[in-house]
Parts: C-alpha cells; sequence; structure tokens
C-alpha cells in the first residue's frame, strides 16, 4: 500500500514487524525496500527484532537514530517525525509502531499489524513500554539494493522464448473471433432474407455454410486449447524451478530465520504469476481485437443502440473499479493468512511425536482452527464482495436488455433497423461487452499478479550463496586453521562467540566440549560458512573464510551436523548425498568404515532399503551412522562431527570411534561432543562457556588444571578420574582392538 503522506507497510508475520515499521519509513523518505531485504537490514531472526537491531540498522541506512526513554506525553509534535515506539501487544508481545503525526491527544500511527489509524494518547500509554526511537536521515539512504523486476519485464523474460507459440495461439485466437462474428449473421439472413421471400434451398445453404463454419470454430478451438496447455507447461519451467533453484541457494541463516509456511505459500503466488501470464498473452490480444471489430460492426448496424450499449459497459468499467481497492486489501490478507496457516500445519506435522506424547493434540488442533478461521472469514468477505459486485453488474445487464430490445423495436416500427439487424446487434453486443469487461478485469487480475510479484519479488531479491564471482573457490583446508579474534550473534541478539582467539594445527583433532548454549556448534556453522563472523576474522593458513566460495569450501568439508536430516529415499540416495558420483562399491566401503553395515545388512534389499520421511522408519544411532557413511564417502580436507555419536550405545560408540580415527588419520578434524569418552586422545580440548574458550589443553593437562573440564569428567564417571588412552574391546565378539575413548 502507497500513501505518500504516510507510507504503510503491513507485516507478513509478527517476527516482521520491526522490518515493515521501518521500510514504511524509508518510503516516507523516498526509498522502498521489500520486507525481506530489510530484515537482513536489521538482523531480523525467527523471534523478531531487537531495539538495538532495530537502532544499528537504522544507522546502516543511514539514519542518524537514537533510542530514549520518554513517557507518553513527552511525544509531541517537536521531536521529528515518523518516529517508533516500542509497545507490547494484548498478549504482552513486544511490537513496533510508527508515529506520523500528531494532534493534540490523538497520535496517527501505522501500526504494521492493523494499517494507518487514529489512537488517543490514553490508548498508547496502556501498550507503550517507555522506549522510542528518533530518527532523521543524514543525507541520502545508503543500504544499496536492488530495483524491483517490473513485470513487463518478467513477462518478456518468461514468455518472449516462446513467441513461436504464442503467436499461433494468437493467430487461431483472431480466427475464432472473425468466425464468432461470421457466425452472428446466419440469424440476419434466417429473419430478413430466408423467412420474408420462402427461400428453402437457400436455408439449406446458408445452413451448411455456418455448420461448416462451426465445426471449424470447433476444431481451431480444441486445438488452441492444446497449445495453451502445452505453452503453460513451458512457463512452468523458468518460473517453478527458477523459483526453487534460487531458494536452494539462498544462505543458509535465510532459512533460519523464516517459516517453512511462507517460503512454501511463495509457490503459490509463482503459480499464480504463471497462470497470470499465460492468460495475459491470449486474452489480451483476442479481446482488443474482438472489441475493436465489433464496435465497428455495431456503430455500421445502429449508432443509437451502440452507445446504449456503451454506456451499459462504462458502468461496468466503474463497479469494477469502485470495488478494486477492497479485492486488493482481501487478496492480499489472503495470502499472507494462508502463509501463517500452512507454517502451523507443517510444524505441527513435523512435531507429531512431541504432540503425541504430551497428548497436545487439542491445542494443536486449537491453533490451526483460529489461523483457518480466519482464511475462511477472509475467504467468506471475498464471496460476499464477488456476489454484490456480480448481482449489481447483473441487474444492470439485465435491464440494459430490457431497454435495448424497446429501443429495437421503435427503431424497427420506424423502418430504421429490421429484425435481422436487431437479432445481430443483440449477438454482437455479448463479443462486444464481454471482451471490455475482461479487458478491465485484467486490471484486477494484473492487480492480483502484482501482490503475487511482490511477494515473490522479496525472494528473488536476495543474493545467492553463488552471487559473487570473485570468492575463490580452489583453497585448500589442509593448513593452520585461525580464529583471529572472532565473534558472533544471530541476528541483533547477544553475542554467542565473544572474541575468540584460536588456533587449530593442521592434522590435528581438536575436542570442544561445554555446555548447552556455549556456543559450541555456532563455531561449527562459521567454519561451515552457515553464518559470518560479526567481529574478527576466520582464516585457513593466509585465506579468509570471507573470501572464500561457501559452495568450493562445504566440498571439501565432511560434516555431520547435531541434527540429521534423511530423505525419502533410499540408503544409497542418502549417502551419496555426500558425493553423487560415487559408485555402489565405494558407498559400501563409506557405510562400512561407518558401522552402519550391521544393520544394513539385515535389510532385506540392504542398500535400497527405503528411508521414509525425515528418516522415521531408523533410530537415531542408525540415522547417525548413515550421516557419518555420507562424510566419509570421499576424502575431505577438514572433517567437524557435531555430536555424531550421542546416540549410539557403549559397543557402537568405541567402533565407530575407531573408524573415525581410521577415516580422518592425518586430516584435521573437529569433533564437537558432550560424551567425554570419545574425545579424551584429542590432540587439543577447548572448554567454551558463554562463547568464550575458558580452558584448553591435553585431557592429563585438563585434568591437572582441576578446572571445569575435570569437574564434568567427575560428573560423568562418578567421581573417578578417567586416563587419557586404555585398551578396551570394542565388540562383543571380543576382537580386542585397542582404540582411544
Amino acid at each position: 500500500m502507497l500513501d505518500k503522506q504516510h507510507p504503510v507497510i503491513l507485516q507478513h508475520d509478527a517476527s516482521d514487524c520491526a522490518a515493515a515499521v521501518m521500510s514504511s519509513i524509508c518510503r516516507f523518505y523516498g526509498e522502498d525496500y521489500t520486507l525481506m531485504k530489510m530484515r537482513e537490514v536489521l538482523g531480523t531472526d525467527i523471534y523478531g527484532t531487537t531495539v538495538s537491531g532495530l537502532v544499528t540498522g537504522a544507522t546502516r541506512l543511514g539514519f542518524d537514530a537514537k533510542a530514549i526513554k520518554m513517557k507518553v506525553e513527552d511525544v509531541t509534535q517537536d521531536y521529528t517525525l515518523p518516529a517508533i515506539l516500542h509497545v507490547r501487544t494484548v498478549s504482552g508481545a513486544t511490537h513496533f509502531i510508527v508515529v506520523y503525526q500528531i494532534k493534540k491527544d490523538n497520535l496517527f500511527v501505522m501500526d504494521p499489524a492493523f494499517g494507518y489509524e487514529k489512537r488517543t494518547r490514553a490508548d498508547i500509554e496502556k501498550i507503550f513500554t517507555g522506549v522510542a526511537i528518533l530518527m532523521i536521515p543524514k543525507s541520502k539512504i545508503e543500504i544499496a539494493h536492488q530495483n524491483k523486476t517490473s513485470m513487463w519485464h518478467l513477462f518478456k523474460q518468461i514468455m518472449m522464448p516462446q513467441k513461436k507459440i504464442l503467436a499461433t495461439v494468437i493467430l487461431m485466437s483472431a480466427v475464432l473471433t472473425i468466425l464468432g462474428i461470421v457466425s452472428s449473421l446466419f440469424s440476419k439472413a434466417i429473419f430478413d432474407e430466408v423467412i420474408p421471400y420462402q427461400l428453402k434451398n437457400t436455408l439449406f445453404v446458408y445452413m451448411t455454410m455456418f455448420l461448416l463454419i462451426g465445426f471449424i470454430q470447433f476444431f481451431l478451438s480444441w486445438f488452441r486449447s492444446y497449445v495453451l496447455l502445452f505453452l503453460s507447461r513451458k512457463i512452468d519451467l523458468p518460473v517453478l524451478l527458477g523459483y526453487y533453484n534460487h531458494v536452494l541457494r539462498l544462505p543458509y541463516h535465510f532459512f533460519s530465520t523464516r517459516k517453512t509456511g511462507d517460503i512454501l505459500t511463495r509457490f503459490q503466488d509463482a503459480m499464480s504469476i504463471k497462470d497470470i501470464f499465460s492468460q495475459v498473452s491470449v486474452s489480451l490480444v483476442l479481446d482488443l481485437l474482438l472489441a475493436i471489430l465489433t464496435g465497428i460492426a455495431l456503430i455500421q448496424i445502429n449508432l443509437p443502440l451502440f452507445l446504449l450499449t456503451l454506456s451499459v459497459v462504462i458502468i461496468d468499467v466503474l463497479l469494477i473499479y469502485v470495488f478494486k481497492g477492497s479485492y486488493k486489501r482481501i487478496n492480499y490478507d489472503q495470502m499472507e493468512a494462508g502463509a501463517v496457516m500452512n507454517s502451523q500445519l507443517i510444524e505441527s506435522i513435523q512435531n507429531i511425536e512431541t504432540v503425541k506424547a504430551y497428548g497436545n493434540e487439542t491445542v494443536q488442533i486449537d491453533k490451526l482452527e483460529n489461523k483457518f478461521v480466519k482464511v475462511l472469514k477472509l475467504g467468506y468477505s471475498e464471496g460476499l464482495l464477488s456476489q454484490l459486485q456480480s448481482a449489481l453488474s447483473s441487474g444492470i445487464n439485465n435491464m440494459s436488455t430490457v431497454v435495448m430490445m424497446a429501443v429495437g423495436a421503435l427503431a424497427i416500427i420506424d423502418g430504421k433497423l429490421s429484425i435481422g439487424d436487431l437479432m445481430v446487434f443483440q449477438t454482437l453486443s455479448g463479443y462486444f461487452t464481454q471482451p471490455i469487461q475482461n479487458l478491465v478485469g485484467l486490471q484486477l487480475t494484473y492487480q492480483e499478479a502484482q501482490i503475487a510479484m511482490v511477494r515473490l519479488g522479496e525472494m528473488m531479491e536476495l543474493d545467492t550463496e553463488i552471487s559473487a564471482p570473485q570468492l575463490l573457490t580452489d583453497v585448500s583446508l589442509t593448513g593452520d586453521i585461525h580464529f583471529d579474534n572472532v565473534s558472533f550473534r544471530y541476528g541483533s541478539r547477544p553475542p554467542v562467540i565473544e572474541g575468540l582467539n584460536l588456533t587449530i594445527k593442521s592434522g590435528s583433532k581438536l575436542a570442544i566440549v561445554g555446555e548447552s548454549g556455549s556456543g559450541k556448534s555456532s563455531l561449527a556453522k562459521l567454519l561451515m560458512k552457515f553464518y559470518d563472523v560479526s567481529k574478527g576474522a576466520v582464516r585457513f593458513d593466509t585465506y579468509d573464510l570471507a573470501d572464500m566460495s561457501p559452495i568450493s569450501l562445504r566440498s571439501k568439508i565432511g560434516y555431520v551436523p547435531q541434527n540429521i536430516e534423511l530423505f525419502t529415499g533410499t540408503i544409497l540416495d542418502n549417502v551419496k548425498i555426500g558425493d553423487d558420483m560415487a559408485t555402489y562399491e565405494q558407498v559400501l566401503n563409506a557405510v562400512k568404515m561407518a558401522g552402519a553395515y550391521d544393520f544394513i545388512s539385515k535389510l532385506p534389499q540392504r542398500l535400497y532399503a527405503f528411508v521414509e520421511e525425515n528418516g522415521a522408519n531408523f533410530s537415531g544411532g542408525e540415522r547417525q551412522r548413515i550421516a557419518l557413511a555420507r562424510a566419509f564417502l570421499k576424502q575431505r580436507d577438514l572433517y567437524i562431527f557435531d555430536e555424531s555419536t550421542s546416540n549410539l550405545d557403549s559397543f557402537s560408540e568405541l567402533k565407530i570411534q575407531r573408524a573415525l580415527e581410521k577415516a580422518t588419520a592425518g586430516k584435521t578434524t573437529i569433533m564437537i561432543a558432550h560424551r567425554l569418552s570419545t574425545i579424551v586422545a584429542s590432540d587439543l580440548i577447548i572448554f567454551m562457556s558463554n562463547g568464550k574458550i575458558i580452558e584448553q589443553g591435553t585431557h592429563d593437562a585438563l585434568l591437572s588444571q582441576d578446572g571445569q573440564y575435570a569437574r564434568i569428567i567427575r560428573l560423568q564417571y562418578g567421581g573417578q578420574i578417567v586416563a587419557g588412552r586404555a585398551s578396551h574391546k570394542v565388540s562383543r565378539e571380543g576382537d580386542g582392538d585397542k582404540v582411544s575413548y
């Protein structure tokens, strides 16, 4: 929505409120930002944006911004407006609103959840937290952003490769139009020639001729429908697959800050755009041609009747524009409500085990019902609107038909018109009014497409991980790894890693331990370049991680994450994710190294055994072994294991530990673990707390320090101090192999 004085940009969901208010203020000063882009600037995550994040983001944009404490009565026109107020919703959640104007005790605000409205100071006082953010642009708003892709540009991009098919459809449509006009002359021939003069032979000729025209119309109409289906299929590929291709290449942090339902709903937007393009490409030309040709014919038959018909068309057009604004608001709300409902549906199904375990079905159903009721209400509102418009249009057209017949009858009585001419006029008037209504309707369709285009464009303007071709693609990871004063935070949240300095020697084994939330997994995600460091630098020898291609980097790292993800398919397919060019023998070898062959060999189809969605038909330990096999499938420069044996029993864990040592011999290996039995033989162990390294050294050295590491060892082993290396029988068969544990 665009109001030059008071721009209103509504939020997509509760986490978007800061992005919406900041985008509205930027538009107030003449700059347009999509919500997606603004979320990046503000560091918005799935929980929203902090006051600090909003101020920092506004500063990055080129504003002089400051958060201050004040009372509601202090919010006056003396301050530079627009300003942002930090408030709490009825549910207690924090929220942001924009103050555009103040008149006495009334504040004119933009609430991204509701729009532009007038509120009293008393209303604001009930929700105001006492924090306001004042801002003014220093000069020009600075953050660069891509120009929005215009509808015409996208239309050309998608439709021009199909111009031959499009030309064929348009040609057939033109022929069908002409044949339709010619067919209307049949009634004139019957009433003005055949019946008055009793021309039976001529009737047979006319009937044969118009039957032939009807057959040609049928064949062309069928063939045109076939070609349109073919055209639709050709459009599907660049639109839908183009969107999917772009989404999968977006950075990892994008997915961690958006709801799945929101991403999936934009596929529906892509479908809408595809349908509209295929419709517009044919209807626009056909309806224009039909309206012009029939308009000329109607003028030739009788000018007064044509003017009457034209006046009815103008009334219909005015009706469409009267309802335009209401349709736009409802269509936008429907898209957003659908996205929220889809997110809730996906979340409840994905977490069904927890739902069942705690008997939470009723709560989840109630949540979905509330969101579904909103979708139904919007659909009902649209239906009422549509019925009202249709009833008005139908009533006007019915009355106009009566008036037209009366005027036509008077013309026949006066000898200015024949019965056949009136019949032809009545038929052709439908060919004239319908195309014009279609053309005006295209404006509404175009409006829907624009809404879908904005939502899709928000996603498409985000930079993918391959957007920077200057990044290094052939850097070896075999050297030392350096963390130089590294700090990292998620969005605008407090740092999870702060001032970290660490050197990991080439070929060494590093173990990272610490309590939950200490920053262990975040460190691994930085090395995978899932996130960029907030401060400092990570270097592989002399190469800065920031200068390296993430795709090339990850191809040289064997990574087993904390949360194992399996895909529907076979075990073979899932292991080959580690290297899609691997042979069956290589997969089999990796499976054996990971200790997965023990259970796979007992399955009827072995490596071709079916994996259900998310690997639901395998235990946690079995899923971990399949994930380990992925990492072992080809030689890597660096291995990162994040709790990779946490779901294994003691015997399996010790056996896998031996396999890990063998597979990663001579390779730099990082092991993140809670169960310390897997890491005591590491070359270096670091203990993290609150994003900092508080202890580091070998197992024995850390025990001698008698610090946090030694305390956890005692907790895990009942007060016993465990030596660094020992021999242990790892197999129930008693193979007696010596392993580290």
